[in-house]
């Protein structure tokens, strides 16, 4: 193993300012938006500042400690060899984890389950991001991921509310009549390992469509701008979505599961497989992934996915998988090519950060009021005089 090359003792971080934890509201001239998002959103409001202060300062503080580590890692033998290794090796963790975990009774209806996911998750892949990170600039966020656990827990109830809304909207019949025409469809003779993934590629098939309208649907992109709103990309805000979008996304869902019957326990583990690929979507870890991103929607493939311009950002929709942007001509990677951090909605950087705020945001009429202020206009005319 080679010696890490010298490097200037890295300075001690600079105490973030308090108001760097605030998180951007609904411009204060849109006087009725503003009002809902203040006084309606009071809980939300409220949950916000207190995992400010009892998750997100303590966790920044006690990763602060893996700086120095970070830059010794630098130009070292084992950082190459972490890079390499790290996505097969949690991918082959996740699976064995899964399985094991559906015998053990696990299930994702479950709270322990639901709470504890995030949990562990982020015990392992927060400290990665600190000692291998792809951009220094992504490594905090003021209180973003205090909106980003309550969009976690939200999601789960919303995700809930739809399987209620196929029931009310008479789709049950629908789920029902296919059901008989689904049971001899699943090839429950395969290795479940194989079994997984295909039940992840088919539901793929579904979620490339529904994300690529999400885009290009006008009104629908309203909805998915808040995922999108993201200054930076890490482990954890891939799960932030509109409630409209999660709901539409699980009814939508509800075909694949009830046409092919896969057997509970490749469900399970396929979910669990799903967020772990999605945690490799968004997390600031730096790795040579090499062929795995022409397999999978990860890395570099989804960092252009949140360039700001949507001559680029319109590309690479595939949630777990990359082959129907192969496939249907969406795919976008330049070879050699390092993406850049500078991401979010290049129309829209003054788009609200709170959850209530994200909430109302694709109510609002004219969208235009996220749009760059002047004293931005300004700059990037400095910076683009044509």
């Amino acid at each position: 193993m080679t010696t890490a090359k010298t490097l200037p003792k890295p300075q001690k971080p600079a105490r973030i300012a308090d108001n760097s934890y605030q998180n951007l509201h609904l411009p204060a001239h849109m006087r009725t938006a503003r009002l809902l998002e203040k006084w309606l959103g009071v809980p939300l409001n409220l949950i916000e500042a207190l995992g400010s202060y009892i998750i997100v300062r303590p966790m920044n503080w006690a990763l602060r400690h893996l700086d120095g580590l970070s830059y010794r890692l630098e130009e070292t033998q084992l950082k190459i060899v972490l890079q390499h290794i790290l996505f097969p090796a949690i991918m082959l963790a996740g699976i064995f984890i899964g399985f094991a975990a559906t015998q053990a009774g696990a299930s994702l209806q479950s709270i322990t389950t639901l709470a504890l996911i995030p949990v562990v998750i982020g015990l392992i892949v927060a400290p990665l991001e600190r000692l291998l990170p792809y951009s220094r600039n992504w490594l905090e966020g003021g209180n973003d991921t205090s909106v980003d656990l309550m969009m976690f827990i939200s999601g789960a109830i919303w995700n809930g509310f739809s399987k209620y809304l196929i029931q009310v909207l008479l789709l049950v019949g629908l789920v029902e009549a296919m059901e008989a025409y689904g049971h001899g469809l699943w090839p429950v003779q395969l290795p479940a390992v194989v079994q997984v993934f295909l039940f992840i590629l088919v539901k793929d098939f579904f979620r490339y469509w529904l994300h690529r309208a999400l885009h290009e649907v006008p009104f629908l992109w309203r909805f998915h701008a808040a995922h999108h709103s993201v200054k930076r990309l890490y482990w954890l805000n891939g799960i932030r979505s509109h409630p409209v979008e999660v709901v539409g996304q699980g009814i939508l869902f509800a075909i694949p599961y009830a046409l092919l019957q896969p057997p509970a326990e490749v469900i399970m583990v396929a979910i669990l497989m799903q967020l772990t690929i999605g945690i490799f979507q968004h997390a600031n870890i730096d790795l040579k992934l090499g062929y795995w991103e022409y397999i999978f929607s990860i890395g570099d493939n989804h960092r252009y996915h949140h360039y700001p311009n949507k001559e680029v950002g319109d590309s690479n929709y595939g949630g777990e998988f990359i082959l129907f942007d192969i496939l249907f001509g969406t795919f976008h990677k330049v070879k050699g090519e390092r993406p850049h951090d500078r991401i979010g909605i290049g129309t829209a950087p003054n788009y609200p950060m709170t959850m209530a705020g994200l909430y109302i945001a694709p109510f609002l009429l004219d969208q235009k009021v996220f749009g760059p202020d002047q004293s931005e206009k300004e700059k990037k005319a400095a910076l683009d005089p044509e």
